[in-house]
């Protein structure tokens, strides 16, 4: 669950602050009844319906608030049109991706880069193959950048349980993915340290530059390499490093070269992670290509879920009148 306005949250800092007035409230209220000597002709009753009044005021104020940050889960499937691009991100999610050579590792730094792309884009549906020995869509092509950043939260090395890395295997299921076979407008970009892609890239790639589909490559990595740590399912530790047959630590380096050929093959770019310009550059890349005006079927957006906080709000509300 995410938020469409999440600053309204900062509203909750209310909450306390009255709760503080209430309570002082209180205070000086039964100091005063002592005082006088008029705490004998009080009712209990009395105390009980006032803090169960105040307790539902509040409650409807915390349920309104959350309701206009308009809270969001599940997803919905729109008609609409758009005039766009449609780009898959294909995220490599092999164990070589937690090494540490970019801080705080490979895949953290892609991430970052993905959100940080994703708040430059407009109006272009973005997806999210994700791949290692194997390869799936982690998120269908949507122009909802939210839906997009949520599923990419959930990306992870242990997504997959196929060792490997067949990049091939993902460019032919971005291939078949996009909707029609028409050209430039349709892009992928890879994110990965480019170590051993299997034999599949070849013939993927033919396919994608017949179809039009630019390919652009991100190295994640340095050429200096770094071992690559076993991590904890349980607490995200790192366990030790993996080893070879021969009982040495495992060295995994960025192959730029092959990840440039990669590139140059459909007409894209080669790109380093190197720092935060990179997805600025990227973005500028991407913007040079040409958008088309298309008719969606099916838009992926995440679903509002406010009347059901502000549902709560009213009943909270009726509650503090009635009592």
């Amino acid at each position: 669950m995410n938020f469409q306005y999440p600053e309204l949250l900062y509203g909750l800092i209310l909450i306390p602050v009255l709760l503080v007035i209430l309570l002082f409230r209180h205070n000086a209220a039964e100091s005063f009844f002592e005082q006088t000597g008029l705490s004998r002709v009080r009712l209990a009753q009395a105390k009980d319906r006032r803090f169960f009044r105040w307790f539902f005021l509040l409650l409807a104020l915390v349920l309104l608030i959350v309701s206009l940050a308009s809270p969001r889960y599940g997803v919905v499937l729109e008609q609409g049109k758009r005039k766009g691009r449609d780009i898959f991100l294909v995220v490599d999610v092999s164990k070589s991706m937690n090494a540490r050579d970019l801080k705080p590792s490979r895949l953290a730094v892609t991430k970052e880069m993905v959100y940080d792309l994703l708040s430059r884009m407009k109006n272009d549906r973005v997806g999210i193959i994700v791949f290692a020995g194997d390869a799936f869509i982690q998120c269908p092509l949507t122009t909802d950048y939210e839906a997009v950043a949520m599923f990419m939260d959930g990306v992870d090395t242990g997504i997959t349980s196929a060792a490997g890395t067949d990049l091939g295997r993902a460019l032919e299921l971005a291939s078949r993915s996009f909707q029609e076979n028409t050209g430039g407008y349709r892009t992928v970009v890879v994110f990965s340290d480019g170590e051993d892609f299997g034999n599949n890239v070849t013939a993927a790639l033919k396919k994608l530059k017949e179809n039009g589909v630019i390919v652009y490559t991100v190295g994640v990595g340095s050429t200096t390499g770094a071992p690559v740590p076993k991590i904890n399912p349980d607490n995200g530790m790192i366990a030790g490093y993996m080893q070879d047959e021969n009982g040495k630590t495992v060295i995994s380096k960025l192959n730029a070269k092959e990840l440039e050929k990669i590139a140059k093959q459909t007409g894209g770019a080669f790109l380093r992670a190197s720092d935060t310009r990179t997805a600025t550059m990227l973005a500028a890349k991407l913007d040079k290509l040409s958008r088309r005006k298309l008719e969606e079927k099916g838009i992926v957006r995440l679903k509002n879920r406010y009347q059901l906080p502000l549902s709560g709000a009213v009943i909270a509300l009726a509650a503090f009148i009635l009592l």
